[in-house]
């Protein structure tokens, strides 16, 4: 999804580029933008003292699913911030039009408006009309990047300009205002064809706080079952201390009870304390112990 952009810089004065520079910190940022639950409960310092919770493995590998649906999103507009625009006006820019990944011509256009900027990436293959694949809303805080908005990505009319039989749409609301706070919301995903899913991520990161959550409804059993499960799993953690991860299972055969588990993890991600509403899984330690005592699943 990086198109190959390539653009002239003409003579321009330092107040244009102060402007440029404006225009760019409104867009969404990978630094920002991101899940970044993996990098507190890795301490390379302490490995191999101890295998991560299991819980912890499952969030960090959730993590990963959520950054590469947001980093390939982003695809789109990481190269425009190494570019100069092709078009300026005075509350306006204008990136391409770029020739890019399965023959897509592509331009990103932003306008501003009382410290709000709009900005959207359309474009069409081969011959096609110009449609809109990409677009959000950003409004400055005390300075530009320190604000909050949204962004939209069409993932299937992308896959549809590049043949390939996906689907979904994501959504991402951030405010950049204290820290990193995010909720994605992920419909009608189908990245092979098969039946699509519905996902909800929420992620919160400061300097003394870190809280992640996720939902989805799956078929458990993976047999084709009409009995599916509803599936939530919340991270909560003090950067460098340790935290505790708390999940809930409803349904998917588990008729009206719901199966509650809960874990904590030490700096990086070492189990500390376990125990299950079914004891399915082996009692450790003392939930005295942990970070936080008491279970919290759901916050979205």
């Amino acid at each position: 999804m990086i198109f190959l952009l390539l653009a002239a810089c003409g003579d321009v004065s330092n107040a244009t580029f102060d402007d440029d520079a404006n225009f760019l910190a409104a867009l969404p940022d990978e630094g920002r933008q991101t899940v970044g639950f993996g990098d507190d409960t890795t301490d390379a310092a302490a490995r191999g003292l101890g295998e991560r919770a299991d819980l912890v493995e499952l969030s960090v590998a959730i993590a990963s699913q959520v950054n590469g649906f947001v980093l390939g999103t982003l695809g789109l507009v990481e190269r425009v911030r190494e570019l100069p625009p092709t078009e300026r006006g005075d509350d306006t820019r204008r990136w391409g039009p770029y020739d890019g990944d399965c023959g897509v011509s592509a331009s990103l256009l932003m306008s501003r408006e009382f410290g709000v900027y709009q900005w959207s990436v359309s474009g069409h293959p081969g011959e096609g009309e110009d449609a809109t694949v990409l677009y959000g809303t950003h409004f400055s805080g005390e300075t530009v990047a320190g604000g909050d908005g949204s962004f939209v990505w069409d993932h299937r009319r992308w896959a549809g300009w590049c043949g390939l039989d996906e689907s979904g749409l994501v959504t991402v609301d951030y405010d950049n205002r204290d820290g990193v706070d995010l909720l994605v919301l992920v419909e009608d995903l189908s990245l092979d064809g098969g039946e699509p899913t519905d996902w909800t991520y929420a992620y919160t990161r400061t300097d003394t706080l870190g809280d992640f959550q996720y939902r989805t409804v799956s078929d458990l059993a993976d047999d084709g079952s009409d009995e599916l499960a509803t599936i939530t799993v919340r991270d909560r953690w003090i950067p460098g201390t340790g935290g505790r991860s708390d999940a809930q299972v409803a349904g998917g055969g588990f008729g009206e009870t719901v199966w509650s588990w809960s874990q904590c993890w030490g700096r990086t991600g070492r189990l500390t304390f376990q125990s299950d509403s079914l004891a399915l899984t082996e009692a450790v330690g003392d939930d005295a112990d942990c970070v936080f005592e008491v279970a919290e699943v759901d916050r979205i």
